[in-house]
């Protein structure tokens, strides 16, 4: 079974003027972030508007990444579509098109609870054969899903390969990172706690801003491999100042902005989700060059 490590790109999903999907801004963008030397790629994540997008497009989406990725490294879908009849469905089709791994959430709206969530990834793991990721993002559902449940389900459920935790609290970073078994890795899901997770146990992360600057967090991640503790350190910080403003606005808003920034726009982001404000706008952009300028 695939191994999930390192920095994994949240991929942003590029559009046109007009609004439709953009297949060669896609594909040259996944093969800039494999030159760039991430671990792996996830697509129709947090970063991807993945809701944003109808069935038909979910699927060339996949079907882009999987002909420009090559097995070069592991790819992960996100999947947060709420009907368990439809999630099955896509994980299937998603695997025969050679996808690694599906990312899931507990659904939104329906206030999950830890039990119905266990019931889903019961129902989901007898009907595929699809590894998964969890995704604990409690900003984004109703429920934080807490380190207990979390161990508690990748002990059940030896199809799940990863958990993507991105409740922002440390103690349960620790405490999962120390009781994951074999076979599954911690990512952390906020960029500028990579590397406090990498020292809690984490194995990597899935992250937005290595979209723009895919080369920090590899960095932040190779330093730390070879003990660089001060350049991991120094790489890691650089960054919050320009993720704090990054956080005013829905995701991946200011993260398509920031590729403006970069010189490798990506499009807007498809309506409900706004052009931000230009107060947001001016200081992204002075974060942004003053990390470029180093």
């Amino acid at each position: 079974m695939v191994e999930l490590r390192g920095v994994i790109t949240s991929m942003l999903t590029p559009f046109s003027e007009q609004y439709s999907l953009d297949d060669e801004i896609l594909a040259q963008e996944l093969e800039y972030q494999l030159q760039a030397g991430v671990d792996g790629i996830c697509i129709l994540g947090g970063t991807g508007e993945g809701l944003s997008l109808n069935p038909t497009e979910r699927l060339r989406v996949v079907d882009i990444t999987v002909d420009v990725v090559k097995g070069r490294v592991p790819i992960v879908v996100g999947c947060f579509i709420p009907m368990e009849s439809e999630i099955v469905e896509f994980a299937n089709a998603i695997e025969e098109k050679g996808a690694s791994a599906m990312m899931i959430t507990p659904p939104p709206f329906y206030k999950h609870n830890a039990r119905q969530f266990e019931l889903l990834l019961e129902r989901i793991s007898q009907q595929t054969t699809l590894p998964l990721v969890l995704f604990n993002s409690p900003s984004r559902v109703s429920i934080n899903l807490g380190a207990e449940n979390v161990i508690r389900y990748v002990n059940k459920f030896p199809n799940i390969i990863g958990v993507k935790e991105s409740s922002g609290t440390l103690k349960d970073v620790i405490q999962i990172g120390q009781a994951l078994p074999g076979g599954c890795n911690l990512l952390q899901g906020i960029d500028d706690a990579f590397l406090p997770s990498l020292a809690s146990g984490a194995a990597g992360g899935i992250m937005a801003f290595a979209c723009p600057m895919p080369t920090i967090l590899t960095n932040i991640f190779s330093s730390w491999q070879t003990s660089d503790n001060q350049t991991a350190l120094q790489k890691q910080l650089s960054i919050i100042p320009v993720m704090k403003i990054i956080g005013r606005e829905p995701m991946p808003i200011l993260v398509k902005e920031a590729m403006n920034v970069v010189g490798r726009p990506m499009g807007p982001t498809r309506p409900p989700l706004y052009q931000p404000s230009l107060e947001d706008k001016k200081a992204l952009w002075k974060e942004m060059e003053a990390l470029l300028a180093g």
